[in-house]
Order: C-alpha cells, then structure tokens, then sequence
C-alpha cells in the first residue's frame, strides 16, 4: 500500500492560476490596504497625536491587522490537501472510498475534485475565491484564522468609525488643506460601510465554521444533507476538535498563522487501475 504524508505537501508553495480567483484576491488586497490607511490617517493617528487613543491600542490594531493580511496569503498560497498521483497502479483496498474520472485516482471520503484547482482535495470545504484556493485538510486551520482575523479587524474598524462620528471631537491637529481632512466625509462613510459589511459576513462565516468543526462536517456535506445524524464522533469535546484542527503543541502557537503543522501523521492511499 503506497502512503504519502501531508506534512511535506504542505511545505510546498501552491498557487491557483485562475483569472476570477486572482481579481478576487486582489481585490481582498486592496480592501486590506485602503482599511488600513484610512483608518490610521482619519481616526487613529489623529486621535493618538490629542491623547484619546494609547499606543498600545494602536499596536494591537495593527498586529490584529498582519495577522490578517498574514493568515490570507498563507491560505492562498498553502496546499489544501491535493490528492497526489502515484507512480505506479495498485488495487483498490478500500471499498467505501469513491473513485474521481477527472483524475483517474481513488480518494478517500469527503475528498472532491475541483475544476479551479483541477485536482481533488482532501476534505475539501469549499472553493473560496477571496483566497483563490481550496479550504481543506491542510489548510482548514488557517482559513479559520482568516475569518477570524478578518471578524476583529472589520470589528475594530467599525467600532473606531462610530467613535469617530458620535463621541471624538472633530480634530484639531489636523491639516486642513490635507486630502484626507478634505474628503474625510467621503471617505468615512466608506469605511463605515465596508467594515460594518465585512464584520457581519465575517462573524456569520465563523459561526458556520466552527459549526461545521463540530459537527466534522464540511460546506459541501451541508449543501447535500442540511439534517444530518449526529454520530459519536461528532460529540468529542471542543478542545479535542480544535487540537486536530490546529495541531499538536500550546494553544497559544493556535493563533499564528507562520507556523508548520501536521494534519494528519500518514494517509493510505491505493490507486484505482485504469478503467478500459
């Protein structure tokens, strides 16, 4: 029986050459940025400089705000899971595994092909274009860090803009001949905006996620069967869910997305012979 470890897969830079995926991602990219700056340059600094807002809430604003940025590219550009080709055909030995015809190969269950990705991916969740990439085995993790790092930035964000509107006076260190003192107005409201969009779809994409942990579910099982059974596996304790998920060691190292982990130690994995 052939076996593969999807410890080295991981290591392994994946990128996903798909013309929507990539506007989709670029668009993430700049949403991240004009956040960023236009909540530094209109409510942070300027509230920083009058004494209404302390250094250390700047650095967790932005240590929140990389690591978002961070968890992001790491999904994009980590392997999900893909199921490999082997070298050589062996027998089937595992009769509950379903076979893919795109690419010729047994999976094991929940293991789905993708046309973006064109490969099968292990405990595949979804294709999420934001991220250009499959959420799967071996990078579910950190997918879930984006989400939530997305959720407190978007949260931040908009908290800072309703302090901006309704309790900040209105700066008086600022340059008034400034591009951002001129539009601030313009500009405010669409911060107010996007961030109170984000923080909603983020926080109902966590929710969704952790449910889905817990139940060992993925988008796809959902989309299938809405009212599953519940089995024993599904009613392991939340820390044990969440140790598979994110890995062995501290659970403080769960909130880093620039670390290495193993998903799972070795998969079994047995070639179906070719179909004449």
């Amino acid at each position: 029986m052939a076996k593969f470890s999807l410890s080295s897969m991981a290591k392994r830079i994946h990128f996903v050459w798909d013309i929507g995926g990539i506007l989709s991602l670029s668009i993430v990219n700049l949403y991240w940025i004009y956040g960023v700056w236009s909540i530094m340059s209109i409510v942070i600094l300027p509230r920083y400089y009058e004494g209404h807002i302390s250094m250390g809430f700047i650095c967790v604003y932005m240590l929140i705000s990389f690591l978002c940025i961070i968890s992001v590219y790491r999904s994009a550009l980590m392997n999900p899971g893909l199921v490999p080709l082997m070298d050589q055909a062996l027998p089937g030995e595992n009769l509950d595994w379903t076979y893919c015809k795109v690419c010729r190969r047994q999976r094991p269950l929940k293991a789905h092909h993708c046309r973006r990705c064109q490969q099968c991916v292990l405990k595949m969740d979804h294709h999420c274009p934001w991220i250009n990439n499959c959420v799967g085995e071996a990078n579910q993790w950190v997918f879930m860090l984006v989400t939530f790092y997305a959720w407190a930035m978007s949260f931040l964000s908009f908290l800072l803009c309703l302090l901006h509107w309704y309790v900040y006076p209105k700066c008086k260190t600022c340059d008034l001949e400034s591009f951002v003192v001129k539009h601030e107005y313009g500009l405010m409201c669409l911060s107010t905006g996007l961030s109170s969009f984000m923080a909603f779809c983020m926080f109902f994409l966590v929710i969704s996620q952790h449910f889905n942990l817990l139940t060992d579910r993925t988008t796809l099982d959902n989309l299938r069967d809405p009212f599953p059974k519940v089995t024993p596996y599904q009613k392991r304790p939340c820390v044990v869910i969440y140790r598979d998920l994110c890995g062995p060691g501290s659970k403080w190292l769960w909130i880093f997305p620039c670390r290495t982990r193993d998903v799972k130690p070795v998969y079994h994995y047995a070639m179906m012979p070719d179909i004449v």
